[in-house]
């Protein structure tokens, strides 16, 4: 009964020394005695310095306080894109997501591990597996490290800025298209006008009178006139002309102005023939050299009469629907503009040119005649009509 008596008071001993041990980490300042008589007093000691203790010791440091400052932010920055992305229209999602979408395949994986590793019964309640992510996230936000959260936040982000980045890019290409058939409807509706057209004719004819005074010379005439021909000065007048009409015609609705429009059109037009004026004019000069009389002249200007009304013609119907009447009558009259020409070249004197002349006026006659008549559906041509080919040589 001593002994049991000792080894009990050795007991309360021994709970003394370790309560004044821990006391002592708490409370430097404690100095109790180890022979403490009454436990009472012992006791009522301990619990006022485990209030002290507890009061004073700081609050344990979070695991990751980097990961902590940057889920808020980065949170809200997932929500705002996510608001973005559901008021984009269906048409733009569509488009994007068959194109970028891969990356929410990579950003479904993370969710999935997320909830895999990290979930509960609470968050596997929720109706979704966002909101699921989210219960999982503001629980290890709650447990110092949302580590894990933030990565599937971040991949969230990068998917999105990477769709919203399509819906960007293709929503400018749809306004670029846009303006740009509204440009070229614009254009036709001034090129198809009956005063645009006759415009257009007149480049068209010019160009046309110096090509024809050109296969009507020699060959050993080729270089006739060509330094008039090279005229930059010339080029960037049309180049600026043609500037100005497409900034008149990419106007927005309320500013533009189809007079205008049409004025300037007018102007680069004129312009353009105008720049084959010099070499026309010198040609016109040089035939003297070949065999040109006043007789043989009156053709050559019926000639270029003729042109100007097949341009005009070919301007109404259009170069496509017109190339069936060129090939044709090129077909019909390619072998006896080329037989005139031989024996022109053999003898450059009035006859032979003046039956030159002739051979071609045959030609553009039967052109008009052909433009002038209700054409059949056209047949798909590859190209232009083939030139009638003529080889002076011989």
């Amino acid at each position: 009964m001593h002994r049991y008596a000792s080894l009990k008071s050795f007991g309360f001993r021994s709970l003394g020394l370790q309560i004044h041990a821990k006391l002592a980490v708490c409370v430097p300042e404690l100095h109790c005695s180890y022979e403490m008589p009454m436990l009472r007093p012992i006791s009522v000691f301990v619990c006022a310095c485990a209030v002290a203790c507890t009061t004073t010791q700081e609050t344990a440091p979070a695991r990751n306080p980097e990961a902590i400052l940057q889920f808020g932010p980065t949170l809200n920055r997932r929500n705002q894109l996510r608001t973005e992305w559901s008021k984009v229209e269906a048409s733009d999602r569509e488009y994007c997501e068959t194109r970028v979408g891969e990356c929410e395949v990579q950003v479904s994986d993370t969710r999935a591990d997320l909830a895999l590793n990290y979930s509960n019964p609470i968050c596997k309640a929720k109706s979704n597996s966002d909101e699921e992510a989210i219960c999982v996230a503001e629980n290890l936000l709650k447990v110092g490290d949302p580590t894990p959260a933030l990565k599937y936040f971040k991949a969230d982000i990068w998917c999105l800025e990477k769709l919203q980045g399509c819906v960007a890019r293709h929503q400018r290409q749809e306004a670029d298209d846009s303006r740009l058939a509204q440009i070229a409807q614009r254009r036709r509706e001034i090129e198809s006008s009956p005063q645009g057209m006759l415009w257009h004719a007149r480049v068209a004819a010019t160009s046309e009178k110096v090509k024809y005074v050109r296969a009507t010379l020699p060959p050993d005439a080729e270089g006739e006139c060509r330094q008039v021909s090279d005229n930059s000065d010339c080029e960037s007048t049309i180049e600026h002309l043609d500037a100005e009409f497409d900034s008149e015609l990419s106007r927005p609705p309320a500013e533009y102005s189809i007079k205008k429009a049409s004025k300037l059109y007018e102007q680069l037009t004129k312009t353009a023939a105008s720049c084959y004026e010099p070499e026309l004019k010198c040609l016109s000069k040089s035939v003297a050299k070949y065999g040109e009389t006043s007789e043989s002249r009156r053709w050559l200007e019926r000639n270029f009469d003729l042109l100007e009304r097949r341009q005009q013609l070919i301007e109404k119907a259009g170069e496509r629907a017109a190339e069936p009447c060129i090939e044709s009558a090129v077909a019909s009259h390619q072998a006896d503009i080329v037989q005139s020409y031989r024996a022109y070249v053999r003898e450059p004197v009035l006859y032979f040119r003046t039956r030159l002349h002739r051979s071609f006026g045959a030609l553009h006659k039967s052109e008009i005649d052909c433009l002038g008549t209700p054409p059949a559906p056209p047949a798909v041509h590859s190209g232009r009509a083939p030139p009638i080919v003529i080889d002076g040589d011989s």
